[in-house]
């Protein structure tokens, strides 16, 4: 066999070999495309501010506050009126009458009403949280059936992306089947009366925190 014959087949087969891996490496990259995820966004606090149940929210929080709001100002007006009577009879306390009275009015003056009403906007937030996340769990089947519509592998809220193209945003067509089934979400009740149950029960525990420290030192 002649060498030039040898070095022709050489260079076939390096020639075969390099097609060869060239289809491998296109099959694998074909692969590769094929399983890119396809990423969707959706805007949740859109769907809570936006959606029909969403915007049932302020207006409940507003009554249940002007209804607290009301409690409150009887209890300061009843307060008031207390330090009032106080202060005109006082003199015809005795000393240990006067000072524990005093002491008493200062309690619920200084620290009582403030404790109260920061406790009432931690309570009023721990609601509106409440009423918000049974909205975004009635939109989770939705953008389930959207993801799987789609063949999507990823879903990201808005906040967590630069930018998208648009008809990867899934916002509106979730609105509009989340207000097919929620018409308006409950927001919690709330009382000065559970109010003060947390205040007191906020001030038992600080009392046992400082307690259990004391009997460490």
């Amino acid at each position: 066999m002649s060498r030039k014959f040898l070095t022709l087949a050489g260079a076939a087969a390096l020639v075969a070999g390099g097609v060869a891996a060239g289809a491998l490496v296109s099959g694998a990259e074909a692969q590769q495309a094929a399983k890119a995820p396809i990423i969707l966004i959706v805007d949740q606090s859109a769907l809570v501010s936006q959606s029909d149940a969403g915007k049932t929210i302020p207006g409940q929080v507003q009554s249940i506050q002007t209804g607290v709001q009301k409690e409150f100002d009887a209890e300061a007006a009843k307060l008031k009126k207390d330090i009032e009577n106080f202060e005109k009879g006082s003199s015809l306390m005795s000393e240990e009458v006067r000072q524990k009275t005093g002491q008493e009015l200062a309690m619920r003056q200084q620290v009582q009403l403030p404790q109260q009403a920061q406790i009432m906007e931690q309570v009023l937030g721990n609601v509106v949280q409440v009423a918000q996340a049974k909205v975004l769990q009635e939109s989770q089947p939705i953008m389930k059936s959207i993801i799987d519509k789609r063949g999507a592998t990823l879903l990201l809220d808005r906040s967590a992306v630069m930018y998208a193209a648009p008809d990867s945003d899934i916002t509106q067509e979730v609105l509009a089947e989340l207000n097919k089934k929620m018409k308006t979400v409950e927001v919690q009740k709330v009382t000065l009366a559970e109010v003060k149950k947390k205040a007191a029960e906020a001030a038992a525990k600080q009392a046992a925190s400082q307690k259990d420290g004391k009997s460490k030192k």
